[in-house]
């Protein structure tokens, strides 16, 4: 059973989501968590408080799931990795049609965000790496290949579901994971190629 704070901070996830962030007032908040705006400001004093709670929650998460996640080598984890992350996408959507605001309105909740991505794109060039090194993708055809790639896969990563929302279109698993393996599969040696039929069987 959630507690009162962690109830606020559910229903806060969304509005978020819903309404986006600029537009859910601490009212609304508190009528959707069956509370007074009394009883909600002892928990938390005001939105931005809140806002602070639920993202630093969101990548509290997203860091243990990169910390957990550190077997480069193979296809396999690859295709785990891009579950976990669409799983991830879809348990906190609220995040996911909040970026911009974020960048404009909250500078320590955009660092820490900065830092995460940071650390999402070094893995992914650790899994380039490590993949060239078994055989199973391509040596780069022109220098900052597969710099670009780990770029361009990030992109695909944090982008992609949102495009689909903002084009009113339904987001699923396997079509995220489609997209993401549609820039991957072009660097694929013949020996990658089998890996990967092996990965996703």
């Amino acid at each position: 059973m959630l507690t009162t704070k962690q109830r606020i901070l559910k229903v806060s996830e969304k509005l978020f989501f819903e309404q986006g962030i600029a537009n859910v007032r601490l009212q609304q908040i508190a009528d959707h968590s069956k509370l007074s705006i009394g009883n909600l400001a002892y928990h938390f004093k005001n939105k931005e408080t809140i806002v602070q709670e639920v993202y630093k929650e969101l990548l509290s998460e997203l860091s243990a799931l990169h910390s957990g996640n550190t077997d480069f080598t193979g296809l396999a984890g690859c295709e785990k990795y891009f579950s976990d992350m669409f799983k991830f996408q879809q348990e906190n959507g609220f995040y996911l049609n909040n970026f911009w605001e974020i960048e404009r309105t909250y500078p320590q909740i955009k660092k820490s965000w900065q830092s995460i991505s940071n650390v999402m794109l070094s893995q992914l060039r650790k899994r380039i790496a490590a993949n060239v090194e078994s055989g199973n993708l391509k040596e780069e055809e022109f220098e900052g290949a597969h710099e670009l790639l780990a770029n361009t896969i990030l992109l695909g990563i944090n982008y992609r579901i949102p495009q689909q929302i903002l084009r009113g279109k339904t987001y699923r698993q396997k079509a995220y994971k489609n997209f993401l393996w549609s820039l991957l599969y072009p660097y694929l040696t013949a020996r990658g190629k089998r890996e990967y039929k092996k990965a996703l069987s």
